[in-house]
C-alpha cells in the first residue's frame, strides 16, 4: 500500500512539473509574440529596400500558422521585414526560417533587425546567390516564400527558383510568391508551368496591391 501511495505521489509530482513547464513555455511564447508584434508595429511604414507591405507580412504569418508550417524557406531577405513575420509565425508552430539574400548590405541590415526584434534564434540567414545555395540545403520545407528576381533573366527567374525548391517542398506544403498582381512579378510563365505540372492548386491573395500567390503541392 505504501508503495502504491509513493507512486501516486511521484506521478502527481511529475504531472505538476509538466503542467508548470507547459504553462511557462506558453507564457514565454506569448511574451515573444507580443514583443515581435510591438517591434513590427513600431516600424510599420518605415521599411524600404523592396520589403513587403505590413499587410502582406500579416498574411504570410496567417498562412503559416493556419497550416501549421514549421520549416520555412525565404528567397530574398531584403532587410528582414517579411522574415520577421515568418519568424513570428514559426515561433507559434515550433519551427524555423531559412532565408537567403544576395546583397551584403541588406543582409547585414537584416541581421541587425532580427536582433532588435528578438527573433535571431529562429532564423538561419544566408548571404549569397539563392541559385547556388538552395541546392546545398539538406532540409525539406512545408512553406516557401519567393520574393526575389533573377537579375540576368528576370522573366525566367520565378520558374527557375521554383524548380530548385520543388524537390525540397513536402506534399501538402505551400509555395508562395510575392508581386503577382502589381506588374513587377512573373509574366505568366510561372503559372503556366504550374498548370502543366498538374500537381499544384494555386490561388491569389490580394491584401495589398502586390498580391501573393499560394500554390499547394497536392502530390
Amino acid at each position: 500500500m505504501r508503495k502504491i501511495c509513493s507512486l501516486l505521489v511521484l506521478l502527481t509530482f511529475f504531472q505538476s512539473c509538466e503542467a508548470q513547464t507547459t504553462k511557462k513555455q506558453t507564457t514565454n511564447s506569448s511574451n515573444l509574440d507580443m514583443e515581435i508584434q510591438s517591434f513590427l508595429e513600431k516600424r510599420q511604414g518605415t521599411w524600404t529596400d523592396y520589403n513587403v507591405p505590413f499587410e502582406d507580412g500579416q498574411q504570410l504569418e496567417k498562412l503559416i500558422v493556419e497550416n501549421n508550417c514549421k520549416m520555412v524557406l525565404e528567397i530574398g531577405t531584403s532587410s528582414g521585414h517579411s522574415t520577421i513575420w515568418l519568424a513570428k509565425a514559426v515561433a507559434q508552430t515550433g519551427g524555423k526560417v531559412i532565408t537567403i539574400e544576395i546583397d551584403k548590405g541588406r543582409h547585414e541590415k537584416a541581421k541587425r533587425n532580427f536582433e532588435e526584434a528578438g527573433v535571431s534564434h529562429l532564423i538561419d540567414a544566408y548571404l549569397g546567390d539563392a541559385m547556388q545555395i538552395i541546392p546545398t540545403l539538406t532540409e525539406t520545407f512545408d512553406f516557401v516564400f519567393s520574393d526575389a528576381t533573377w537579375i540576368t533573366q528576370p522573366a525566367e527567374g520565378y520558374t527557375t527558383f521554383f524548380k530548385l525548391c520543388e524537390p525540397k517542398l513536402q506534399v501538402g506544403g505551400l509555395y508562395t510568391m510575392h508581386n503577382v498582381t502589381d506588374g513587377f512579378g512573373d509574366d505568366g510563365r510561372f503559372f503556366k508551368y504550374l498548370e502543366n505540372l498538374g500537381t499544384y492548386e494555386t490561388k491569389i491573395i490580394k491584401v495589398s496591391h502586390n498580391g501573393i500567390s499560394v500554390s499547394r503541392k497536392i502530390k
